[in-house]
């Protein structure tokens, strides 16, 4: 339980003190290179999403918005599986939808950053 507590306990404060403040961490990656991550718009999205406001978090990201319920039912399945079975690895089904979302967060990368369309960039 730890490993998920953590991150959720972190996710929940950032969400706090950008409710709060308004300032958000700005994406290494983009201050870096110019270029949009795979991931830059995420936490745009989550705040969205925390106000209801889903056509906007889809326009963050519109790719992770779309994967978001899958992980979450994958992320529920393999809990239930650990709490029934006392099983943590992965099935080679699973490892193979992360190898295919990884690719296609990679392609969404690459696209969103040749072509400048409104639903791509966050």
């Amino acid at each position: 339980m730890k490993p998920i507590a953590i991150p959720l306990a972190i996710g929940f404060i950032y969400a706090i003190f950008y409710l709060i403040t308004g300032f958000g961490i700005p994406c290494p990656f983009k201050a870096v290179t110019g270029l949009y991550c795979p991931g830059c718009g995420i936490s745009r999205m989550f705040m969205h999403m925390l106000r209801f406001d889903f056509p906007a978090a889809f326009s963050s990201n519109c790719v992770v918005f779309c994967a978001l319920p899958f992980f979450a039912a994958g992320v529920v399945r393999h809990c239930c599986k650990y709490i029934r079975c006392g099983v943590r690895e992965i099935s080679r089904l699973e490892n193979a939808l992360i190898i295919i979302l990884i690719v296609i967060l990679l392609i969404f990368a690459v696209v969103r950053n040749i072509f400048p369309i409104d639903i791509l960039v966050p």
